[in-house]
This record gives C-alpha cells, structure tokens and sequence, in this order.
C-alpha cells in the first residue's frame, strides 16, 4: 500500500484578531447602551414617597417701619417754592426796572422842535373913515354905532325942574342911508338912570362935511325932558379914525367908532 504524504493547509497568520475585535466592540456598544437606558429609567421613574426631605424655616422678616408722614414733606416743599417765588419776583422786578432805565438810555434824542407857524395875518379892517368915500360923500362907512364925546355933566328937566345930572358919553347908531338913532344916558341924583332917544338923520354938505339934524328928544321915565332946543351936528373929518363935531350950542364932541 502506498504512502500518500500527508496534506498540510497553511493557514494565514493573524486572521482570528479581527474576530476578537468585533465582538469586544459589540460589547462596549451593547453596555453603552445599557447605561444610557437604566439613566433614562431613573430620569422617568417615580420618586417614592417615603423619602425623607429636609427643609429648613428661615425666620420671618422685621416688618417694615411705618411710612413717613407726607404731610410735612409736601409742607416743606411749599415752603421752598414760595421762598423761590418771591425770589424769582424780587429778580423780575429787579430786570423790569433795569429793562426801563436801558431804554430810557437809548431813546433816540429828538430832534428840537421847529419854531410855531407865524400866525396868520390878521386881515385889517377897514378904517372907519376912509378919505376916498368921505370925499365921495358915502353915507354908507356911516353904517353901525358910534361914540360921540366924553362922559360929562349936564341939565336934565326932572318933573319940571332942571337937575344937573352925569351924562354918559353919546352914542349914534347909522343905517346905511344916513337914518338912525341918537341915544343918551344920564344918571341924576333922586331921580336915578334916565335915557333919551332921539331919530337922527345925516348929510354931507358942499364943503364936504357932514351934518346931522335930529327933532325934540324924548326920555324915559315919564316926566323928565332934554332942556335945551333940538340939538345938530357938523362934523369934519381928522383922519381914519376920528372926525370933531360941533354942536348948535358950539361945544366940540369926539366922533369914533365904538
């Protein structure tokens, strides 16, 4: 009987370690996972009631201290608002003041006052005997009142006696035709104020005077008369102003105009 040799398998070396090494990851894998099941069992599991728990009480706070009174607060606060407002009026008053007196510095200087306008010229009247209208024999400048003489002493018939009175200056008021009225007051002792009237009438005569004629003079009260006969005039002109007349007992009496 032949001898077969005997067969012998080469086996590779090292090809067991990887087997190893798998299953010892496998395991750690496998207790890993373990232990993150029974920390989830724990996490979820209820918690028995018999556990003792320790607490501890802390004594109660002091209670707090009453709060402050307001009122004397608030009274304290007016106190320095009206003090501050006093204050600020004392400072208002103090800039009003001086605002004044600034202004009153810088007001302009006004420029000095131009003189008054001369007043109007005062028209002139006319003179009241004018030559050109005496010469022209013009009753009219005549127009108006005039005064005749002075005041003076006369002879008035009072209830039939002759009394010398105070006889005031003569007045003659003209229309402007030459017509109008002579007038005379006296004032007589007993017998009191006495006023005679008489119409007049006047003309120029050819030698350029004028002349006046006047009937019996009447007076006023009842019972007293002019002693005398009824008087005229003959008047000659001075100048603008005043002419000189002559009456029938020859005394000189001043014409002007009133």
């Amino acid at each position: 009987m032949a001898e077969h040799p005997s067969e012998i398998v080469a086996r590779p070396a090292g090809r067991g370690w990887p087997r190893w090494l798998a299953a010892l990851l496998f395991g750690l894998l496998l207790l890993l996972t373990l232990l993150i099941a029974s920390w989830f069992l724990r996490a979820c599991a209820p918690v028995d009631s018999s556990t003792n728990l320790t607490t501890f009480e802390t004594p109660a706070p002091p209670a707090p201290p009453p709060p402050a009174d307001p009122t004397l607060v608030l009274k304290a606060s007016l106190d320095d608002t009206q003090a501050d407002e006093k204050k600020l009026k004392a400072e208002l008053t103090a800039l009003e003041a001086d605002l004044r007196n600034k202004v009153a510095q810088c007001k302009p200087v006004e420029p000095p006052k131009p003189p008054p306008p001369p007043p109007p010229p005062v028209a002139k009247a006319p003179p009241p005997l004018p030559a050109d209208r005496w010469a022209q024999k013009d009753l009219g400048m005549l127009q108006g009142c005039w005064r005749l003489g002075h005041d003076t002493e006369g002879s008035i018939g009072v209830n039939g006696r002759a009394a010398s009175c105070a006889v005031k200056a003569g007045r003659i008021c003209f229309q402007g035709n030459g017509g109008g009225e002579r007038q005379t007051t006296a004032v007589c002792p007993g017998t009191g104020t006495i006023r005679c009237t008489a119409p007049i009438t006047a003309r120029f005569g050819n030698d350029t005077t004028l002349g006046t004629t006047q009937p019996a003079v009447r007076c006023e009260p009842t019972g007293t008369s002019w002693n005398g006969p009824p008087n005229s005039l003959t008047c000659r002109r001075v100048n603008d102003a005043l002419a000189i007349c002559r009456d029938r007992l020859n005394f000189e009496h001043e014409f002007r105009r009133e």
